[in-house]
């Protein structure tokens, strides 16, 4: 049973009606959080203003700067995380968005190609997130201050690209499981996988969580998606196995765009 819901919203200008959004999101019979996609603190505070569910900052970058953080970030990019020193957050750490339209081939393809690739800036984007993350940040809590973002794959290969970070004081770690990202034929096939990954994970560090989806396209725009709530459950179970207490799930704006919003409210509230 999961002790707490978490909600990505990567695109909040998409929630037309905050206020409905609040009344949805309260029928959830646990805490629920919701972070946020914004790329300065002034953003994230215009939008925390229009709900009353707990909101933190989820900073992106412009498509022009690579949209997610990566060793292959400028240092400048990197930079723009100091910004929200002091304030609870979630950072994804992912390769450079690519400029193409997205197909599965194609992101296998790019996938391959950055295993030869070595972000520049590895060391940099690790210094200030732990910089931003620390004891020093402001943050007077018991709770995870900075929640990292990550692949459910293997350490060196994220690494070398920039997409790892060893947790420190005031870090938690979340990994991207998204069954639908590769289209409903592959599905099957990244279930098995990450039914193993998850269930090792959670041996490892007790406190990890998982985000699952997607019940609507992302940054790609032609990632896959849930075609049924069932589909929904059968990845809440999953995760519910691994013994893992929190779930991340993506999107809150996709949920709100559905024909029947509550049938995903409610098929969360099975596992709460």
């Amino acid at each position: 049973m999961f002790k707490k819901i978490i909600f990505w919203c990567e695109f909040p200008e998409q929630v037309k009606d905050w206020k409905a959004a609040d009344k949805l999101l309260k029928k959830i019979k646990v805490p629920v959080e919701v972070y946020t996609g914004v790329q300065s603190v002034n953003e994230y505070r215009k939008w925390k203003k229009k709900t009353r569910i707990p909101m933190y900052p989820w900073p992106l970058l412009s498509r022009k700067e690579g949209y997610w953080f990566s060793g292959f970030s400028s240092k400048k990019s990197i930079d723009k995380l100091k910004q929200y020193k002091g304030i609870k957050m979630k950072i994804d750490l992912e390769p450079p968005i690519p400029p193409w339209s997205y197909t599965t081939p194609k992101i296998v393809m790019y996938a391959i190609k950055k295993i030869f690739q070595k972000g520049k800036n590895n060391d940099y984007l690790k210094k200030v997130v732990y910089d931003v993350a620390g004891k020093g940040s402001g943050v007077v809590t018991k709770n995870v201050n900075m929640l990292i973002n990550e692949f459910p794959l293997t350490r060196w290969y994220l690494k070398n690209q920039g997409t790892f970070i060893e947790l420190k004081h005031g870090m938690s770690k979340n990994y991207m499981c998204y069954s639908t990202f590769a289209g409903s034929f592959f599905r099957p096939i990244v279930r098995l996988y990450l039914k193993v990954f998850t269930k090792f994970a959670v041996k490892k560090n007790p406190n990890v969580m998982f985000s699952i989806g997607l019940i609507g396209t992302g940054a790609l725009k032609k990632e896959g998606t849930y075609r049924k709530v069932k589909e929904f459950k059968e990845d809440l179970r999953m995760i519910e196995k691994s013994g893992c207490n929190e779930v991340a799930v993506y999107s809150l704006e996709s949920v709100l765009k559905r024909s029947n919003p509550e049938e995903w409210i409610n098929a969360i509230n099975e596992f709460v």
